[in-house]
């Protein structure tokens, strides 16, 4: 199983956090053009960086440039940098992706993250971490391990996608929860697991950070 952790140029996660997900999936770094900063702060090596790099600061160029790290320049803007990322995973055959500072100041730019991850959910097991809480992309019939009263919430972005839901405390049963519509917003674990059985497409599970890693 290969897998990796992207950085996006957004706000960064805790450098804590960021070694507990090194040490328990061992991923490949992977540095989305601005997301390199961070990777410099916290003093790791990514196994790439790639974008169009506008916004890797000059030194932070130079000091991996230094260190002869592969550096891959797209200045096309028809993808943005987080797809070029993934476009780079998916020639790798990583299985999972962990992506990472993908929310900021704006709103667009965390939308179309999570619209590009959607994009590409069907070649790998995405998972987007912020310091909080954890969104998953998943689909067809998932059971997760959990305790009584855990917070989750679900969502998607299609329509035809139907949810079905087994030990949660507001069932679900082949419904749609197309987002602009209706959401399931902090429905609650009744034991310590829970089932969601997600058909024709892809939904968003949203519980936090310390309970996604404790359980995943």
């Amino acid at each position: 199983m290969k897998t990796a952790i992207i950085f996006c140029n957004g706000s960064p996660i805790k450098k804590s956090l960021f070694l507990k997900i090194k040490k328990k999936y061992n991923p490949l770094l992977i540095a989305a053009d601005g997301g390199t900063n961070y990777i410099h702060k916290i003093e790791e090596i990514p196994e790439v960086i790639i974008g169009d790099l506008d916004s890797i600061n000059s030194d932070v160029l130079k000091f991996y440039q230094r260190k002869k790290i592969k550096i891959i320049k797209i200045s096309r803007q028809n993808d943005t940098d987080l797809e070029k990322a993934l476009k780079y995973c998916k020639k790798l055959r990583c299985n999972s992706i962990y992506i990472v500072g993908f929310t900021g100041r704006r709103f667009d730019h965390t939308l179309s993250n999570i619209s590009n991850a959607l994009k590409f959910a069907q070649f790998f097991k995405i998972v987007m971490i912020e310091n909080e809480s954890t969104l998953q992309i998943i689909t067809e019939k998932n059971e997760f391990k959990s305790f009584k009263n855990e917070l989750v919430s679900i969502l998607c972005f299609d329509p035809y996608v139907k949810i079905t839901t087994k030990n949660l405390k507001y069932p679900l049963k082949g419904e749609s929860l197309f987002f602009g519509h209706r959401e399931s917003t902090s429905n609650v674990s009744m034991g310590n697991s829970f089932e969601v059985n997600v058909e024709n497409g892809f939904a968003i599970l949203i519980r936090s950070t310390k309970n996604f890693l404790k359980y995943d």
